[in-house]
């Protein structure tokens, strides 16, 4: 069977093309424009491989298994498969590596393509490029021109049977930054965002405190009402994410979702008392 599938690893793609593009890694400040890339590759496929494409999947993660709106626009897409990983309460991506790696395998063992085009960098899918290839399946390795150094790993570099590397010029019109300047909002829509936003809130402190151990929690509620800097960073950001808007110049409601992190953290009194100086360590405002 003569057809080729694309897997997007979406956290090298919006890490490598956010900071290419748009001078950041960080997903909360940059807006991607998910069909623009889909069909980058998909001329590139048609123009190098000479291959009909069978369809798309796209490896994302998000927490509780609940999709934000932007996983739920791209699930919708024609032709192209969400696939979601989980975040932990560190904010990082679990079980997206596992995902592609099962759908490459499943796909070749079935000899449902010949070719897989694959954008990521991670070293740990290099065994699962290995594998498909002893299935006759031809692996072409798709990365994105790094600022400075290398953002793809060595070994998966030299096991994929074929390159390409998209520059600037290529990405650019999918990339947009996010600016704090956004368009005055009604006071509904402001009551919808801002409810979102403590929802997510919410899930984030609940996964964190699931997972952490018990010192952990003993020192974090020793110095409430502040919150770490490293963890409100992570707080923020998924919030960020969450709802696809920047909170940089919201600093009433950044505390909000600071009381509501340690309303699942068990704040009581002494956060009620506190509220309106929350504060984190080392935190500025700037953020």
């Amino acid at each position: 069977m003569t057809r080729c599938v694309i897997m997007v690893d979406a956290g090298y793609l919006y890490a490598a093309g956010g900071q290419l593009c748009c001078g950041t890694r960080s997903r909360a400040d940059v807006e991607l424009a998910p069909q623009t890339v889909l069909t980058r590759l998909q001329a590139r496929v048609r123009l190098e491989l000479d291959v009909p494409v069978l369809r798309a999947y796209w490896y994302d993660a998000a927490r509780d298994g609940i999709r934000t709106a932007e996983q739920r626009t791209i699930a919708a897409m024609d032709d192209v498969k969400l696939r979601l990983g989980r975040l932990n309460g560190q904010n990082q991506q679990k079980g997206v590596d596992a995902l592609i790696y099962r759908d490459m395998i499943t796909l070749a063992q079935h000899g449902a393509v010949s070719d897989v085009v694959l954008i990521s960098g991670d070293e740990d899918l290099h065994e699962g490029v290995r594998s498909v290839q002893d299935y006759g399946v031809r692996v072409t390795l798709v990365g994105i021109e790094a600022v400075s150094g290398h953002n793809q790993s060595e070994e998966l570099v030299y096991e994929a049977d074929r390159l390409w590397t998209f520059g600037k010029a290529e990405l650019a019109a999918a990339f947009t930054r996010r600016t704090p300047n956004t368009p005055e909002l009604s006071p509904e829509e402001v009551a919808v965002i801002a409810h979102a936003a403590r929802a997510a809130a919410v899930a984030f402190a609940t996964s964190w405190k699931a997972e952490a151990g018990e010192t952990e929690l003993q020192e974090l509620m020793a110095d409430r009402p502040r919150i770490p800097r490293p963890i409100d960073v992570e707080l923020i950001t998924a919030v960020e994410q969450d709802i696809g808007r920047t909170l940089h110049d919201q600093k009433d409601l950044k505390k909000e979702l600071r009381a509501a992190w340690w309303g699942v953290m068990g704040g009581g009194a002494v956060l009620l008392a506190a509220r309106s100086t929350l504060t984190v360590s080392a935190e500025t405002e700037s953020q």
